[in-house]
Formats: C-alpha cells, structure tokens, sequence
C-alpha cells in the first residue's frame, strides 16, 4: 500500500524529501489540499466503472459508459451543467477531480477488467503516468477507454477518456494546468425494453431476444476542456527560528492569482423513423425519415484573484476576484419553409447566441490549525445570461480531540435555468420557455472521523421554482415550495480480519409528483481480509449487497439524454448481491467477481432495473488486474 500526502511550507513549496505527493486544488483552485493515494485491494472490484467515485447509488441505463442520474438528489448536477451532458458528469475527467503529482521517481498504474463472455462483454483499460521533468515540476498523462458490446438488442458503447496535467510549484510561483478529452458514443441506443412483463416473466431463452424499442438510434457526446491557474506571492510572510529551536514569523502572504479555462461540449443524436413513430417519443417535427438533432456549448473563462492572508497561519485571510466568460450556444433545428415546389417543406436550420457573463466574488477563511476552521464564499453576475445570479457558500467545522470534525455547511443560490432548458428545437422536441431562476437553499450538519472511518451528515434542501422533465420528458417549472431532508452515514466496522464497509442514504421529498426518490438507499461490503506469507500477499474475499426502497425511479430520453419522471412503474427492493476475491502479490493486484448472483432466484426474479425500462446486466463474471509500477 502506498499512501501519499503533500506538505507545504508557506502554501507554495513541495516538499521534494518526500518519495510521492499527491494533492487536489481547492478554494477555486487557489489552496494545495492533500489527498491519500491508496493502492489497497478493497473495492477493486469497482475499479472498472470510474462512476463509483463520485457516488454508490444511480439510476442507471444498464450499460458502462451510458447514462448515469444519482440516486443521490444532493450530487445530482449543478443547473449551470450542460443540459444534454449531465447523464455523464459521473464519468467525467476535469480540473476539479483532478490529482496532482509529484514524485522522485516515475509512477505508472495500470488496469484492466472484462466480462469474459464471447458475445457479449464489457471492457475496462486505463493508463496513468506521471514523473517529474525537475524536483518542482511534474507532468503526467491519463489514458481510459470503456466499452460496452451487446447483451440486450441494440445497446452498444465506447468511451474514451484521456488528458494531461502538468504541475510547477517553487518559491513564490506557481502553475497547474490541465487538458481533457472526454468522449461518449453509444453505437447503439434501444430505448429499453418494450414489454417488460414478458422480461420479468423469464419468457425468452436469451436476453437478446427481447423486442427493444429502438432499432437505429446512436448518440454522441464530447466534452473537451483545457484549463490553468497560476499563482504569484507578491509579498511573504517571514519565518525566523531562534537558537532554541523556536520558530516565530511577521508580516503577510499577499498572492495574486490568474486562471484561464476553455471548453466545447456537444450532444448529436441520430436515429430513422418509420411510418409507425416508437412509443418513446411524442412528436416528430421533419417529414423526412431521418433524424439528426446536434446541440453544441462553449465557453472561454478568465478569473482574477487577489489574495491576503494565508489560511494556514492568519485568523482571517481574504480573497476577492472577477471574471468574464464567453460563452456560445448552437443547435440545428427544424425549420418550416413556403415553397411553390414543395409546400410544407421542413429544413434543418442552425441556430446560435452569444452571451458574455461578468461576475464579482469575495472569500473569506479562518485559520486551518485554529479550533475553528470555517470559509465563507460569495459570488454576484453583473452581465450576461446569468445577470442576478448569486451563490453564497459557508462552511464552519470544528476538530475534537484530534479525531472528529463536527461542522455545518450550507450555501444559498438563485440560478437561471440552463440556456438549452429554457429554449430548444429538434426533431422529437420544441420548447420555448420563460422560467423563473430557481432558488436554492441547502443545510447540512456532518459527522466525519478518518480514524474512526465514519462520515454522517444530515441535510436539507430548500428549493423554489423548480425545473422538473415530465413523464413526456418536457421541462416545466414547479408552481409550489420543495423541501427534501436527507441523512447519509458510512461506517467500517473491523473484527479481526473481517471487514464491513456500509452506506445509507435516506431521502425525502415533499413533492413526489415532480422529485420520486427512494427513502433508501444501502449499499454494505463484506469480506475477510487475510495477510499471507509475511504480508508478501493480502487477500480479501465477501460480498456486496445494494438495493433502494421502492419508487416510481426515472426513466431515460435518448434523444436528449435526459433523466425524466415516469408514474408506471415501481422499481426497487431487489438485492444486487456481488461475490468478489481480490489479492495483492507487490504491485500487483487481481480481482474477481460474480455479479448480480440472485437474478432468477424466486424472491427476486428478474426485475433488476434501476431506471425504466432499462434492465441491469443478468448473472455474470468480470475478471480485472491492477498493475503499479513505481521505482
């Protein structure tokens, strides 16, 4: 096991005795926070689907690398997220998630998993290395392509997930940069299963027999960013230590700090329609037979921070910035035209505006080594399509008995509702819209201890004019007050060499007519962990179990990629049950699993859906190894 922090002296400088550092940027990318590199072997057998990082607990469209909505309402997407790529966001390589490296020697992890089946499978394989060009500079590339090949007619996927960063940090100057390229094809896209009733019946031989309800639809979804924040420390606080070995220090850090962001992110959809229109879509507005929908956002930001103080040493430490971004909105859209020749004709026409966002904020923070450690965030939209728009986040957390951090957190936010949310054309959908911002008012009270291994948190979310998609996958706006009240607790409990890692979450919305969410959610881990041979090799053998409590669970619009309501059907109470064995020889790890191993049994059949009417993957096996290369 490796385990790696990052120590900073004076918030700039790496400390190069360290063998590795690793660390994420926070405080709108200003503060170095360390993070751990754990290379243990529990939950490898997640390795393969990079969602399982940002959350245990989706509605899923039953495919890797296809569309993912979190169970979880509180780590579902910011409104400002591009509209037509939020089934995504789980997967997505960015700034924000990125991990920075730097290390004396080179470090390489290599993966791959499989279901090794012959007509069906899906495939996991990633590369990341990184090493350093000087003691203070380090670059590194990640490499990532998932695959899904058909179980069900006509679903099919490929992923590539691939970019590079970079790192330079020494004495007052410093610079991080990152570059993504985050593709999503689905080759084929069914629309789910077209009778479920004979699916839960069992009444075909094969799970590819199944009738589907889309025979010719594919999509595509890009998203490409490149990013980079510098950073100057004009002035330094002075460190001084006496011949007793007493370190005293005087004056202030003034730093200024300058980022610079671009990105395009596009959705395209094509499909073929017949005389008979699929019972997925309502409207089709061209009269040819073929249908192409492309929707495209970019953006080109710039922020400049001034910053005094250094949270680590000051009581209080300040930072006010502004910024401007550019952003263009496109779409090809039906268009009706007059015509002596061909009355009636509709044409694809491309659409776009232009908007330039301006916006002011202001941070404050409290000491990092005082008892109390809080930050108070602020940002206001002078201009542009977000004019009005505010957001104030606070945080306020205290450490007790060098274990626990007890704290509150909430932010208070007024948003306008996405461009493509308010106004869109296509082939199966119009909608022009004049929403009102929603606003957003959340709270949390968290729990959280790295040595007891245990995280609880209570929340609620206040919300006000909010922007639903109805069972017709139609946006509309909620005339009426929301409130949902949240509880999430995790706990590992160790018993010699048995294990158990545990996660509920549970929900409630005063407003199940436009927000349905189970009222729980669990997810417990299993195993037995054994060192073997003078620790030469660790292995860990259990089980996973996850289910939700029942609900009316989303269902899913191909041509737009959105998560909708749908009132028909109850899904939930059915036990995913995974087998698992993992072990670690050095550097290397393997793992193996049986998936899904109660599908069939009479208790709990074949209704292992999660999002309507999309099954999960029936009983199978998926093999995959880890390879760590560091000398």
């Amino acid at each position: 096991m490796i385990y790696a922090t990052a120590l900073l002296v004076n918030g700039q400088v790496i400390d190069t005795s360290r063998s590795i550092n690793t660390w994420m940027l926070k405080h709108n990318y200003t503060r170095f926070e360390d993070v751990p590199l754990d290379t243990n072997t529990h939950e490898l057998q997640h390795d393969h689907n990079p969602a399982y990082l940002q959350g245990f607990s989706y509605e899923s469209v039953g495919i890797l690398g296809h569309g993912l909505n979190h169970v979880d309402f509180m780590r579902r997407a910011d409104p400002s997220v591009f509209l037509f790529g939020r089934a995504w966001d789980p997967y997505l390589k960015t700034a924000d998630r990125t991990v920075f490296f730097n290390t004396k020697t080179p470090f390489t992890r290599l993966s791959y998993s499989t279901i090794p089946v012959k007509d069906w499978k899906e495939e996991t394989i990633e590369l990341m290395h990184t090493q350093n060009a000087s003691p203070y500079t380090n670059f590194g590339i990640d490499f990532n392509i998932l695959g899904g090949k058909p179980l069900y007619t006509n679903q099919e996927t490929k992923t590539i997930r691939a970019g590079l960063f970079l790192s330079h940090a020494k004495n007052r100057y410093s610079i991080f940069g990152t570059f993504y390229y985050n593709d999503f094809k689905t080759l084929q896209d069914n629309g789910g299963i077209a009778n479920r009733d004979s699916f839960l019946m069992g009444a075909k031989d094969n799970f590819w027999e199944y009738e589907v309800n889309l025979l010719n639809a594919r999509s595509h979804y890009r998203n490409l960013t490149l990013f980079t924040t510098q950073k100057y420390n004009l002035a330094e606080r002075q460190f001084s230590t006496d011949s007793l070995g007493n370190t005293t220090s005087k004056g202030k850090t003034l730093s200024i700090s300058y980022q610079l962001a671009a990105g395009q992110q596009f959705k395209k959809y094509y499909d073929e329609v017949d005389s008979l229109l699929s019972p997925v879509y309502s409207n089709y507005y061209y009269l040819t037979d073929i249908a192409r929908d492309s929707a495209v956002q970019q953006n080109i930001s710039s922020v400049l921070q001034l910053i005094l103080g250094d949270p680590d040493y000051d009581k209080i430490s300040a930072r006010i910035y502004a910024g401007h971004e550019f952003k263009r909105f496109g779409m090809l859209s039906p268009v009706s035209v007059v015509d002596s020749l061909a009355p009636d004709t509709v044409i694809s026409q491309y659409h776009t505006e232009y908007f330039n966002d301006v916006f002011l904020g202001l941070h404050l923070a409290g000491p990092t080594t005082g008892v109390w450690d809080w930050v108070i965030d602020g940002k206001y939209y002078l201009l542009g399509y977000n004019q009005n728009n505010f957001n104030l986040n606070t945080t306020f957390s205290r450490e007790l008995g060098g274990k626990t951090d007890l704290g509150l957190r909430g932010s208070f936010e007024l948003a306008r509702p996405h461009y493509f949310t308010m106004r869109y054309s296509s082939s199966f959908f119009k909608w022009d819209n004049d929403f009102s911002s929603m606003l957003r008012i959340k709270g949390e009270a968290f729990v959280q201890s790295h040595e007891l291994e245990m995280d609880l948190r209570i929340g609620a979310a206040f919300i006000s004019d909010y922007i639903y998609w109805d069972t017709l996958a139609m946006p509309r706006a909620y005339d009426k007050d929301l409130l949902v009240l949240s509880a999430q607790m995790s706990k590992h409990f160790k018993v010699s060499g048995y294990n158990s890692d545990n996660r509920l979450l549970i929900q409630y919305s005063t407003a199940k007519e436009v927000l349905n969410l189970p009222f729980a959610a669990i997810y417990s881990s299993n195993y037995w962990k054994q060192s073997l041979f003078k620790g030469a090799l660790v292995a860990d053998f259990g089980f996973d179990v996850y289910l939700t409590t029942k609900y009316h669970a989303s269902g899913y619009m191909p041509a737009t990629g959105v998560f909708n309501l749908q009132d028909k059907t109850e899904i939930g109470m059915y036990p995913f049950v995974d087998v698992f064995f993992a072990f670690r020889i050095k550097s290397t790890r393997l793992f193996a699993s049986y998936n899904n191993v109660l599908q069939s049994v009479a208790f709990a059949g074949n209704e292992f859906f999660t999002a309507e009417p999309y099954p999960m993957k029936p009983r199978h096996f998926r093999l995959g190894l880890v390879w760590y290369f560091y000398d």
